[in-house]
C-alpha cells in the first residue's frame, strides 16, 4: 500500500480526507466529546496514510483487510486492531447513509478477534490501603480522599468527574453530561459527601459554578491529565497499581455483586447499550470462578 501525505485542500470532495472531515463534523454536531473525536481522527488519519487519500468509492473490502494486516504486522495489539476496525466501520456506515457509497466495505470483512483480557478489579483490601494513603489534613490528602471516594462511589468516567463544579457536591444527587452529550443522574453516599464537604471547605469561598478540582496551592485548577495523574499518585503512595477506570470497574463489579440489576447499572454508568454493561458480567464471572477455586470443598480436600 502506498503512503500519501494528506492535503488540506483537495478538489475531489469524495476523497477520504474530505469525507472524514464531514464525518467528524457530524459527530461534533451530535455532541460527541472532544476526546472521542480526537481518537477517531487519529485512527482514520492512520488509515489514510496507509492506503492513500483515495476517493472513498475506491475503498474495497480488500483495502480494509490489507490495512488490518499491516496493523498486525506493525505489532499492534488485537484490542487496538479491533478498535481500528470499529472506527472504520462507523465511518463507512455513515457514508452509506449519506449516499456517498453504495455499501460499507467493512460489512464484507470479518471483525478482528479480540483476546480476552481479564482486567483487575481493586479488592476491598486494596481500597482500604488506598484510603489509608489519603489520610491526613493537608490539602492534597483531603482532596485525594474526596476524589477517590467520588470515583468509587459513582462510577464516573474521569472526564465526567473533571466537569464537576463546587455546587454539585452540596447535594445528594446531581446531573452529569456523559458520552454523546447524554445527561444522567449521579448519587453520592453520606461518607463521600462528607469527604467532599471537607475538601470544599479548604477551597475557601468559591462560587457554586467554580471547578471542583484544584492543584496543591489552589492557584489553578487541575487539567484532565492532572486529575488522572492525581489518581495514579494515590496508587503510587499506596503501592497499588491504580487508574481512574479501575475505580469505575470496581463500582460496576461491586454493584453487580451486591445485586444491582444490569438495567439499573447501565443507567448509573451512562451506557447507551446494555451490551456495554454486560462486559462487567464477565469480570463478575471471573471473580466467582476465583472464589470457587479458593473455597470449593473438593479443592479444600486436596489441600488437606
Amino acid at each position: 500500500m502506498k503512503t500519501t501525505r494528506l492535503r488540506m485542500a483537495d478538489t475531489n470532495p469524495l476523497n477520504l480526507y474530505n469525507v472524514v472531515e464531514l464525518w467528524l463534523s457530524h459527530l461534533e454536531a451530535r455532541g460527541c466529546s472532544t476526546n472521542t473525536i480526537t481518537v477517531y481522527r487519529f485512527i482514520v488519519t492512520t488509515f489514510i496514510r496507509e492506503v492513500g487519500n483515495i476517493p472513498i468509492t475506491e475503498v474495497t473490502p480488500d483495502t480494509v483487510r490489507q490495512y488490518l494486516i499491516a496493523r498486525r504486522r506493525a505489532g499492534r495489539s488485537p484490542q487496538t486492531i479491533a478498535g481500528n476496525y470499529r472506527t472504520l466501520n462507523a465511518l463507512f456506515a455513515w457514508a452509506v447513509k449519506q449516499n456517498l457509497i453504495e455499501s460499507n466495505p467493512c460489512a464484507y470483512v470479518d471483525a478482528p478477534k479480540r483476546e480476552r483480557v481479564i482486567k483487575h478489579v481493586p479488592t476491598p483490601e486494596e481500597i482500604e490501603t488506598l484510603l489509608g494513603a489519603c489520610d491526613g489534613k493537608d490539602f492534597v490528602r483531603v482532596r485525594d480522599r474526596a476524589l477517590l471516594l467520588t470515583l468509587l462511589d459513582t462510577g464516573l468516567r474521569i472526564h465526567e468527574c473533571h466537569q464537576l463544579r463546587v455546587g454539585d457536591v452540596v447535594q445528594e444527587t446531581f446531573a452529569v453530561r456523559g458520552k454523546g452529550g447524554r445527561f444522567r443522574y449521579v448519587f453520592l453516599s453520606g461518607e463521600t459527601r462528607l469527604a467532599l464537604v471537607r475538601y470544599v471547605k479548604l477551597l475557601g469561598n468559591l462560587p457554586a459554578d467554580a471547578p471542583l478540582w484544584w492543584c496543591r496551592h489552589k492557584s489553578k485548577t487541575l487539567t484532565l491529565g492532572g486529575l488522572k495523574q492525581a489518581v495514579e499518585n494515590i496508587g503510587k503512595r499506596a503501592g497499588v497499581k491504580l487508574s481512574p477506570h479501575m475505580l469505575r470497574r470496581a463500582f460496576a463489579t461491586w454493584s453487580l455483586r451486591n445485586g444491582v440489576s444490569l438495567e439499573h447499572l447501565r443507567l448509573l454508568m451512562g451506557h447507551s447499550d446494555l451490551k456495554t454493561t454486560q462486559v462487567y458480567l464477565t469480570l463478575l464471572e471471573d471473580d466467582l470462578k476465583t472464589a470457587h477455586q479458593q473455597h470449593s470443598p473438593v479443592n479444600l480436600l486436596k489441600k488437606r
